[in-house]
Order: structure tokens, then C-alpha cells, then sequence
């Protein structure tokens, strides 16, 4: 199963899963909680209707995220995995807000609920259920690195937690300490707003391009130290949930520019096999040793139209300056450095910029080393 797909398959299955059971669990919650008059156990079965809600959030996520890169989103659209959680963290503190409310009120002015241990028990086995879906989403969420799943089974377990609190309400109710509910519905409002809270500085972190943990960045610099190169630094990386894309930069030993252009090909595969991702690795110019710029003078003046090379200067581009006769035509100038740039950003794989220079054949002043000069002395 290809990763894209095996994300959404999984996200798929554990949204659906949700939206069942939780709706049975409101439903059952509404109805218990109308007929023992308990604002916290009505608040806990919003809660899991609210549970619905994200969950259809969760599969509009992922299915966004499965769409293929465009002109406007060229890594893809993983990060919609993150809007999801910031908007599940949103509606979490709202409902808990309103709640917050409604208990307060119903703590000011009590009123009686019908407990029994009948009901507690029930309220435990909900509590239950809704842990086993906390640890399906979490052990998911794991498995494909999804912030969205994680956020999920947060969800999930806050209804848990929040549950317990509604228990021992229902509980006390049965002997007759009402307060306890009212108690309980503000406590649940409390563990749904923190959750929310969580979950949307998570989300806004990602959102943002949080940095790479160390283990990550310390396994990325484990890779890239191969024979040949002697310091890793500068490591980023952007996750965009179903891609990353990994920039580096390496000091190699003194070596010729194909030896050196080989070994970042090799270091840019090594990682990018181990994770799904994008590298990009930079070779710092005071790597390149005179064995280069011998070679770049080699292919440029085995034109005979070539009287010298010279002023070769490395790094992002190959500049150099070459020195032809002065009758050279300009259109015959024009063609001889657009050759020479084929031939050397071909083989060293850079842009190459060339200055063509006409000798002024003052060969006594002339600093270059050449047939002309020579035949002058």
C-alpha cells in the first residue's frame, strides 16, 4: 500500500469507527442523563456528540491531504491534517465554555438528580469504551505520524476522563448530595477546555514550522557522515505531514568537484529513503581544491582559439575569465563562451559564468603565460 494511501485508509477507518460509537453514546447519555435530571451527564453526551462532529472534521482532513501536489501546493497538502486539530481544539473549548456556564448555574441553584448504582455502572462501562477508542486513535496516529489522530484520541480521552467525574456525581445523587453533579459538569468543562488548549498549540506550532526534534536531526547527521566527509551543519527540515523536505550542508575532504557531487548524491538518497522525503545537500565551496580549477583550465584552453584561462573563482557558480586574440570577432567571442559553458557546467553540474577578455598583445606588461607572449620574448 503506497504511504499516502495507507494514511487515509487508516484515517478513514478509525473516523468512522468514531462517528458510530459516538453517537450511540450520546444518544444514550442524552437520554440517561434527561431521565435522571443530570446537567453533568447531558453535558458528557454533548461531549460525545461533539466527538461526531470532529470525526467527520478528521475524514474532510484526510481527505483533503490526499490530494496530489498542485502549482499553489507543491509539497502536497499533509498540513490540512493540522487545520483539522485546530479545528477540533476550537469546537472542544467552545463546548466546554458553554458548559462551563450551565453547571455554574445549575451549582448556584441545585436541583435534585436520580443516582443509583445501576447508573453509575453504566457511566463506568462508557468510560471504558471511550478509552478503548482513545488507544485505537493514538496506536493509529503513531503508526502514520498524524497530528490529527493524536488529536483524536485526546478527544476521546478527555470524554473519558471527563466521564469519571460525571460517575461519581450520578453516585453521590443517590445519597442525595446533588452537588456533586453540578461540581462535576465544571470539572469536565475544565479537562475539555485544557485538551483544547493543547491541541490547538500543537497544531498552531506545526502550522507555523516547528523545528525537527534532536533524535531527528542527530539520525539525519548519522546518515550523512560517509568516507570522505568530515562535518555535517545546517540541517532543516519542513514536514509537511505526507512529504518532508530535508536541506543540509557538508565539509568534505579535498577532492575534485564530481568526487565531492557524487558523495551529496549519495548522502541525499541515503536519507531520503529513510524517510519519505525531499533532501537537498550543499557542498561548502572551501571543499574544492586546485585539482578543480586545473581541470576547468584544461577543457577551456584545448581551444586553440584560447590564448589563457584565468581568475577562477568556485562556489555557487564556476567564473572565470578567458583571454582570446583581439581581431576575435564579437558573434565568434559569443559562440566560444557559450561552448565552454556547455561543456563545463556539464560535466561539474553548476552554472558557469565566463568573461571573454581580447589580448592587447602589450605582451611585456601581460602578467599570463601563453604562445604569443613567449614568441614576443
Amino acid at each position: 500500500m503506497e504511504p499516502d494511501t495507507r494514511r487515509a485508509y487508516y484515517g478513514y477507518q478509525e473516523a468512522i469507527i468514531s462517528i458510530v460509537v459516538n453517537f450511540v453514546l450520546f444518544v444514550f447519555k442524552l437520554l440517561v442523563g434527561i431521565y435522571i435530571n443530570s446537567i453533568a451527564l447531558i453535558t458528557d453526551g454533548v461531549h460525545s456528540l461533539s466527538d461526531v462532529a470532529t470525526s467527520f472534521v478528521v475524514l474532510f482532513g484526510f481527505k483533503s491531504a490526499e490530494k496530489p501536489p498542485d502549482k499553489e501546493h507543491p509539497f502536497g497538502h499533509g498540513r490540512s491534517e493540522d487545520i483539522v486539530s485546530l479545528v477540533i481544539a476550537v469546537l472542544l473549548i467552545v463546548v466546554a465554555v458553554e458548559f462551563l456556564i450551565t453547571s455554574a448555574e445549575r451549582f448556584l441553584t441545585p436541583e435534585e438528580v436520580k443516582g443509583s448504582i445501576f447508573f453509575f455502572v453504566l457511566v463506568i462501562l462508557t468510560i471504558l469504551i471511550k478509552e478503548g477508542l482513545a488507544q485505537y486513535a493514538a496506536h493509529l496516529s503513531h503508526k502514520i505520524d498524524s497530528h490529527a489522530l493524536l488529536a483524536e484520541a485526546w478527544h476521546h480521552r478527555s470524554d473519558a476522563l471527563s466521564s469519571v467525574a460525571v460517575a461519581f456525581g450520578v453516585l453521590a445523587a443517590k445519597y442525595d448530595i446533588y452537588a456533586v453533579d453540578s461540581l462535576a459538569g465544571i470539572g469536565v468543562s475544565a479537562i475539555i477546555m485544557y485538551v483544547g488548549y493543547g491541541i490547538a498549540k500543537s497544531a498552531v506550532s506545526s502550522l507555523l514550522g516547528e523545528a525537527p526534534s534532536e533524535a531527528f536531526v542527530e539520525e539525519i547527521m548519522r546518515l550523512a557522515q560517509q568516507e570522505g566527509v568530515t562535518s555535517v551543519h545546517d540541517v532543516y527540515v519542513h514536514d509537511y505531514r505526507t512529504k518532508k523536505v530535508i536541506s543540509l550542508n557538508i565539509k568534505v575532504k579535498p577532492m575534485g568537484l564530481e568526487e565531492a557531487h557524487d558523495i551529496a548524491d549519495s548522502v541525499e538518497k541515503k536519507i531520503a529513503e529513510k524517510w519519505r522525503a525531499s533532501v537537498v545537500v550543499h557542498i561548502d565551496g572551501v571543499t574544492v581544491d586546485e585539482s578543480v580549477k586545473e581541470e576547468i583550465s584544461k577543457i577551456v584552453e584545448a581551444h586553440a582559439e584560447v590564448i589563457s584561462c584565468h581568475a577562477i573563482d568556485i562556489g555557487e557558480k564556476i567564473d572565470f575569465h578567458v583571454l582570446v586574440d583581439k581581431t576575435m570577432t564579437l558573434s565568434k567571442a559569443h559562440e566560444l563562451a557559450h561552448h565552454l559553458e556547455d561543456d563545463i557546467s556539464e560535466k561539474f553540474e553548476k552554472d558557469v559564468v565566463i568573461h571573454v577578455e581580447p589580448c592587447i598583445e602589450a605582451c611585456e606588461e601581460c602578467s599570463q603565460e601563453c604562445q604569443k607572449r613567449n614568441s614576443h620574448q
